[in-house]
């Protein structure tokens, strides 16, 4: 087995990434990216089994264009699922901003822009589903404060993963992003909370924790 990393990672999604298909895939794991937008998170990121992306959006010229709550994959044919659900809060950016965000994160296609845990039990029913036994969902999730409220997007997440049959949430690894809690708008001068520099990346398996 390889080292065990450390529980906190101080760099960007694709150290992230490579250190979390390393440490938890096995060798040759077939790898679906169900929300691979732009694909920014694989850059630089090595994997010698089969991966695909998928996102609802031709214009991001994905292998398969299709919603990662009906995917068209065969039961129990993938081992590893990424998920990036949008989770950037419609007050991040301002208003010459926001069409590229919205094109940049997938925002287009959110629920709401504020609050996404609305996708999470529709997308773990698809994973039970896709996955083999002992397959792994590696999601990334972000909190925020919008509306005076701190959204708790990883709590959503695992009470969807606990109202999942099959799925059991296993494991967490907490992101520092050298580049996070930069955020120099006027509507954050007020604020009464710390600079918010990091994100989740849960590790959910179909079965038991342990293979």
């Amino acid at each position: 087995m390889t080292d065990r990393p450390l529980s906190v990672i101080d760099g960007r999604d694709p150290l992230v990434l490579q250190t979390m298909l390393d440490f938890y895939a096995p060798p040759g794991a077939t790898v679906i990216d169900v929300t691979a937008n732009r694909r920014r998170m694989w850059e630089g990121v090595r994997w010698a089994g089969p991966v695909s992306y998928v996102d609802i959006d031709p214009g991001m010229n994905p292998d398969i264009v299709a919603d990662f709550r009906a995917l068209p994959h065969p039961n129990a044919s993938a081992d590893v699922l990424v998920f990036d659900p949008p989770h950037l809060p419609s007050a991040g950016g301002s208003a010459a901003s926001d069409p590229q965000m919205r094109t940049d994160y997938g925002l287009a296609g959110s629920l709401r822009a504020d609050n996404v845990a609305g996708y999470f039990t529709p997308f773990l029913a698809e994973a039970a589903r896709v996955l083999r036994p002992g397959g792994l969902v590696f999601a990334k999730l972000k909190d925020y404060v919008h509306n005076h409220r701190y959204q708790w997007m990883l709590v959503e997440w695992v009470i969807a993963v606990r109202a999942t049959p099959g799925l059991t949430a296993c494991d967490l690894i907490v992101k520092r992003d050298p580049c996070g809690g930069n955020l120099k708008s006027g509507r954050w001068k007020k604020a009464y909370h710390v600079r918010n520099a990091h994100c989740w990346w849960a590790v959910v398996r179909k079965g038991r924790c342990e293979p």
